[in-house]
């Protein structure tokens, strides 16, 4: 039975040490994280966006703006004067200099916050979810032609762009066809190709329209 209690002692200790190494890990995969992070400035006082124990950003400051040298800035914690949580005079112990925020300390670091968010969300890539114009739609080719259609819009009205590409062609003139589901009608882009150098007829059925183009010699000007 003691052998038992051991190997149970043995194994607590063992797995004791494993936990303590991988929290080891993972604060120092924070620290190096968070000194990556920048100083951000919002209103005149500086931020610095940290990550927490559950990976979620939070921001401290406000940090001093005043300036040590020519080529430092303090960037020190400000301190409050007074208890007053909404009290906006603050100073610097580092720098000794006294400032008036525009906000309460709270108020302030929520203002940065969201500041901050809506930078990381600009850098990302943006996708709308209601119409996506702009967005290929669908896209096909054999050996000599490619079709590309996309959504776009115009003066407010939604439209399909639908490409004809010749692969050949290195001058890289085109040919595309607009779709405006709005006006229920079918235009082409006089400064590119004619469609009829690719296409014979176009027909489309809208809600309450049906559209047949014929592409021949009579019909160039059209």
């Amino acid at each position: 039975m003691m052998r038992t209690n051991n190997k149970i002692t043995r194994f607590s200790y063992a797995g004791s040490a494993a936990k303590r190494k991988q929290k080891r890990d993972v604060d120092l995969d924070r620290m190096e994280r968070n000194s990556e992070l920048p100083v951000i400035f919002l209103k005149g006082f500086g931020f610095r966006p940290q990550l927490n124990l559950h990976d979620k950003i939070h921001i401290d400051g406000p940090l001093c703006p005043g300036s040590l040298s020519k080529d430092k800035q303090c960037l020190a914690e400000l301190s409050a004067d007074g208890v007053d949580i909404n009290n906006r005079n603050v100073h610097c112990d580092v720098c000794g200099r006294a400032y008036e925020m525009p906000h309460s300390f709270q108020e302030f670091r929520q203002i940065a916050h969201k500041a901050y968010d809506g930078f990381v969300n600009s850098q990302a890539e943006m996708i709308t979810l209601d119409v996506p114009y702009n967005a290929i739609k669908a896209e096909a080719e054999d050996e000599t032609r490619k079709i590309r259609i996309k959504w776009s819009q115009k003066d407010g009205r939604n439209q399909a762009v639908i490409y004809f590409i010749k692969k050949d062609d290195q001058g890289g003139e085109k040919a595309h066809a607009f779709v405006d589901f709005d006006r229920e009608e079918i235009r082409h882009d006089s400064g590119d190709k004619h469609p009829e150098e690719y296409l014979a007829k176009i027909t489309a059925e809208f809600k309450n329209t049906d559209i047949e183009i014929k592409y021949g010699k009579q019909n160039k000007a059209q």
